[in-house]
């Protein structure tokens, strides 16, 4: 047997074998590519047709983000930086503040001089941010920002504020997260254009609506312990309805699916 022209032959066949087997994965992974073109072209043309609008400057590769923990603090009176008040800790997590003399917030109740009111008198208010006015009960809402954004709707990183007729400041409950960690090992966030897609998949978004922006904020994701929680990359997307009216939707940013803070579990674990 002529084994050196045998050995040619095996060389000849493996490598058309092996250029066949190339072929083949070039084909399968153009039809995936395709496969994802048509289906995100798809999810445009159905919200198109369901005269839903979206911004036009949306990231396409957000980054990555970290999951990050913090602990509960336990406030004691001396947490309070102004004087002549009445102070409350409530199970150990929250002061209950009341002014005995009302505090002027400024000419009006605006994101600026509320903000401004907190930073100069409540601890650490340069952390909050401002959330909600609800001028028929005068009350302010500001939830805690963690490393510049907001930790969304987390009874525990919260401030709610309250004033008089005169527009002065007469009392306020807070809460906060302390000791913030961020995870050794950031994760990939998928884009806000797919936040989108999953909300419209879920039958969430409304015909003829608006989303008006995306933003990246933080949710409570998991109870580490007692006092410690984990929170968890999350999108905001804010909608403006056909009748004029906002909602708000949090789809989770690094393992996709749609948030729901309603619901009594996810109340506890805040």
């Amino acid at each position: 047997m002529d084994w050196s022209r045998t050995k040619s032959i095996f060389i000849i066949v493996f490598s058309i074998l092996n250029i066949f087997l190339y072929t083949l994965y070039l084909e399968s992974y153009t039809e995936a590519e395709n496969f994802s073109v048509l289906t995100e072209s798809a999810v445009d043309d159905r919200l198109a047709g369901d005269q839903i609008t979206y911004p036009d400057d949306l990231e396409t590769e957000p980054g990555e983000e970290p999951y990050i923990s913090g602990t509960r603090k336990v406030f004691t009176k001396e947490d309070v930086p102004v004087e002549d008040t009445r102070v409350a800790v409530v199970d150990k997590y929250m002061l209950n503040v009341a002014f005995n003399e009302p505090i002027r917030i400024g000419d009006e109740q605006n994101k600026e001089s509320l903000e401004a009111f907190l930073a100069a008198n409540i601890y650490k208010g340069e952390d909050y941010v401002l959330w909600d006015v609800l001028e028929e009960e005068n009350k302010a809402i500001f939830y805690q920002e963690i490393k510049g954004k907001t930790l969304y709707h987390s009874d525990s990183g919260k401030v709610t504020l309250l004033w008089n007729e005169e527009g002065e400041a007469v009392r306020y409950e807070q809460t906060i997260f302390t000791d913030l960690v961020e995870n050794a090992q950031s994760k990939d966030v998928i884009p806000p254009k797919r936040a989108i897609e999953t909300l419209y998949g879920k039958g969430t978004l409304q015909q003829n609506s608006e989303i008006t922006s995306v933003v990246l904020g933080y949710s409570v994701y998991v109870s580490v312990s007692d006092d410690t929680r984990m929170f968890l990359p999350t999108w905001r997307i804010m909608v403006e309805l056909e009748d004029g009216s906002t909602t708000d939707h949090f789809v989770n940013a690094i393992k996709d699916g749609v948030i729901e803070f309603n619901k009594p579990e996810e109340e506890g674990s805040q």
